[in-house]
C-alpha cells in the first residue's frame, strides 16, 4: 500500500499515518503467512491443475505468449504447445492426482512419494498446457523465478510471488474495514477467505488471485456507490460528509477499484462475468443520484473507459487464443441421458455438496472444517442480513442466485465434453460480493449491540484460524503420508525442503495475526459507546471536484447528528 494511500485512509478515518500503515502490514502478515505456508508445504504440481499452470507459466516468461495449439495427450483439451526444461517438473507429477485412467478413481490416491525425482538436466521437452493460451498478464506476473531456477525452487518461488500478491489484495480489503470501523465487514470478508482461496492463493493459480480481487473491488465499489454519510453509523459517520475529507477518501477507492477491477478481467476467462455481476451487484443498491453524481465525476469516466478497454482486450484475447472451443476430454466420465431433467439431477445430487464442499477445503477429506466454517459464516451474516433493508437483502440473494445459477448451468453445457467441470471455487468471487454487500452498510444502535459486534468477528476470527491450520494439517499429511494416514503432519516418506515443523511455524504465525487483527479491529470499534469511534474532520486542499452527498440510500441510517470532536488518538 503506498504512502499516498495510507494517508488518506488516515485524513478519512483518524487515523494517524503509522497506525494506519500498522493495520494493513498486520492484515498483509495474516494472508501472506497463511499462503507461505501452503505454498512451501506443496510438492511440484501439489494443488489443482497446478502442472498446467506452472508450465504455462515457464512459457510466457520465456516469450511463448501465444503458443502453437495443440491438444493436450491427457484430457483431449485444446492448449499450446513449448519446450520446457526437464527439470521443471517430475516427469510423473500428476501421479498425487492422476494414478488411474478413470476421474472417479483418480483423486488423491497417493502419497507426494509417488514421484521422480526431475532430471537435473535443462534439456527441453515438449509439452502440451490446456491452458497455454490464458492471457499471460498473471504468469508474467509470478512466473519470473522460473526463467532462473526452472525446478522445485523456482515454483515455491513463484508460488511465494502469488500468495504476496493475493495477499495485497485481501489485506487492503481488511484496511479498509478496519479503517472505516466495520469489523462486521471485516469478519464478512474472512468468510470468504477460506481454506481453499488460501490454498489457491499460494499456487500458481489465477483463481486465487481472482476471488481476492474480487473481493477489493467489491468493497470498493460499494462505498463508492454509496452516499459518504452512510458509510458509518448514523451517529458518527467515520467518512464524514465533510467535503475535505471525502475528498480525499473517494478518489482512494476509486484506484483501488480500478486495480482490483483490471486483475479481475484479465486473470480468468471468466472474469469479465464476475466483473460484471460487481458493478452490477453496487449499481442495485445505489440511489439515482449517487450514480449520476459519480458518471459526472472526470475521475470515474476515466477509470470505467479504462476498464471497457481492458475488457474488450481479455475478451479478444480469449477469441484469439481459442480459449472458447471446448472438446470432449478423455478421463471423464459423461452421463449417457443429456436429457435437462436427468442432468439437473444430476448436478443436485452429485454435484451441489462436493462443491459448497470444496469451496472451503480444496481437495482435503477434513469434514468437520467445512461445516464449522459454514457455521461461523451464517453466525455473522445472517444477523446481518435481517438488519438489511428489502432492496440490499434482494440485491444480495440475487448476487448469489446468479453466482450458483451460473455454475450449474456451466455444469449442465459441458456435462457431455468436460464431465464434472465446475469447482466450488469457481463461484467464491460471486459469494465475495453478497458477504460484502450485507456487511459493507452501516449498523446502527438499534440494529446489532456493540457487543454483539465485538464478539461475532472475534468468533469467528478463532473460527477461522482453527480451520486454517486443521486443513493445512491434513492436506500436510496426505502429501506426506497418504490420504488413508493417520493426522499427522510430521509424518510421512516425502517432507517441503524447509521441513514441516518450518511449515507449521509459518501458518502458526499466520493465524496468530489474523486473530491478533480482528482483536485489533474490534477493540477500535468498542473505544466510543455504540460502536464507532468519531473521526476528527482535518481540513485538507480539495484536489478533484466535490460529489455533494446523497440523501440517505438503501441501507436505511439515521441522519447524522452533531457530536463533539474527538482528540486524535
Amino acid at each position: 500500500m503506498s504512502r499516498t494511500v495510507l494517508a488518506r485512509m488516515r485524513i478519512s478515518n483518524g487515523l494517524s499515518a503509522g497506525s494506519a500503515r500498522r493495520v494493513w502490514l498486520l492484515a498483509f502478515a495474516a494472508f501472506a503467512l497463511l499462503a507461505a505456508a501452503w505454498s512451501l508445504a506443496m510438492p511440484a504440481d501439489g494443488t489443482t491443475d497446478e502442472r498446467q499452470h506452472i508450465e504455462r507459466a515457464y512459457g510466457a516468461v520465456t516469450g511463448h505468449l501465444l503458443a502453437p495449439q495443440d491438444l493436450d495427450p491427457l484430457v483431449h483439451r485444446p492448449g499450446a504447445a513449448f519446450d520446457v526444461p526437464k527439470s521443471l517438473l517430475p516427469p510423473n507429477a500428476l501421479c498425487v492426482y492422476f494414478p488411474n485412467v478413470h476421474q472417479d478413481r483418480s483423486w488423491v490416491a497417493r502419497a507426494a512419494s509417488c514421484q521422480h525425482p526431475a532430471p537435473a538436466t535443462h534439456a527441453k521437452v515438449r509439452v502440451v498446457s490446456w491452458v497455454g493460451r490464458y492471457n499471460p498478464l498473471y504468469y508474467l506476473a509470478v512466473g519470473s523465478p522460473l526463467r532462473f531456477w526452472p525446478d522445485l525452487t523456482g515454483i515455491v518461488l513463484s508460488r511465494l510471488l502469488a500468495a504476496l500478491l493475493s495477499a495485497a489484495f485481501a489485506a487492503t480489503a481488511a484496511a479498509i474495514a478496519i479503517c472505516s470501523r466495520r469489523p462486521l465487514l471485516l469478519a464478512a470478508l474472512l468468510t470468504v477467505l477460506t481454506p481453499t482461496t488460501v490454498t489457491l492463493s499460494s499456487t500458481l493459480n489465477p483463481n486465487g488471485v481472482e476471488i481476492t480481487a474480487s473481493l477489493l473491488l467489491w468493497v470498493c465499489l460499494v462505498d463508492l456507490t454509496r452516499p459518504a454519510a452512510e458509510l458509518g453509523t448514523g451517529r458518527t459517520p467515520p467518512y464524514r460528509p465533510h467535503s475535505s475529507s471525502r475528498l480525499q477518501s473517494q478518489p482512494v477507492l476509486l484506484a483501488l477499484a480500478a486495480v482490483s477491477g483490471a486483475v479481475v478481467l484479465t486473470v480468468r476467462v471468466m472474469g469479465p462475468f464476475w466483473f460484471a455481476l460487481a458493478v452490477g451487484g453496487a449499481l442495485a443498491v445505489a440511489e439515482r443520484r449517487r450514480v449520476r453524481e459519480l458518471l459526472r465525476w472526470r475521475a470515474m469516466r476515466v477509470v470505467a473507459a479504462a476498464w471497457a478497454v481492458t475488457g474488450l482486450l481479455a475478451l479478444a484475447w480469449n477469441v484469439v487464443a481459442g480459449n472458447d472451443k471446448i472438446t470432449r476430454t478423455l478421463i471423464a466420465l459423461h452421463p449417457a441421458d443429456h436429457r435437462l431433467g436427468t442432468l439437473l439431477r444430476v448436478v443436485a445430487v452429485d454435484r451441489v455438496g462436493g462443491w459448497f464442499s470444496e469451496a472451503f477445503a480444496l481437495d482435503v477429506p477434513a469434514p468437520w472444517a467445512p461445516m464449522l466454517w459454514a457455521a461461523l459464516s451464517a453466525a455473522v451474516l445472517i444477523p446481518l442480513a435481517l438488519v438489511r433493508t428489502r432492496r440490499v437483502l434482494l440485491a444480495a440473494v440475487a448476487v448469489a442466485a446468479v453466482s450458483l445459477g451460473t455454475t450449474v448451468a456451466l455444469e449442465i453445457k459441458f456435462l457431455s465434453t468436460y464431465g464434472w467441470s465446475q469447482y466450488g471455487r469457481y463461484f467464491l468471487p460471486g459469494l465475495a460480493g453478497v458477504a460484502v454487500l450485507l456487511a459493507a452498510g452501516p449498523v446502527g444502535d438499534g440494529e446489532l449491540s456493540p457487543l454483539l459486534r465485538r464478539r461475532l468477528p472475534r468468533l469467528l476470527a478463532c473460527g477461522a484460524a482453527a480451520c486454517q491450520l486443521w486443513v493445512l494439517v491434513v492436506e500436510m499429511t496426505r502429501v506426506q503420508s497418504g490420504p488413508a494416514a493417520p493426522v499427522n503432519p510430521l509424518a510421512g516418506r516425502w517432507h517441503p525442503a524447509v521441513g514441516s515443523p518450518t511449515v507449521l511455524a509459518v501458518a502458526v504465525l499466520g493465524a496468530a495475526a489474523l486473530i491478533a487483527l480482528v482483536w485489533s479491529a474490534t477493540a477500535n470499534s468498542a473505544a466510543v459507546p455504540g460502536g464507532d469511534a468519531p473521526a476528527p474532520v482535518v481540513s485538507v486542499t480539495p484536489a478533484v471536484p466535490t460529489i455533494p452527498a446523497a440523501p440517505a440510500g438503501p441501507y436505511h441510517v439515521p441522519a447524522p447528528q452533531v457530536v463533539s470532536e474527538a482528540a486524535n488518538s
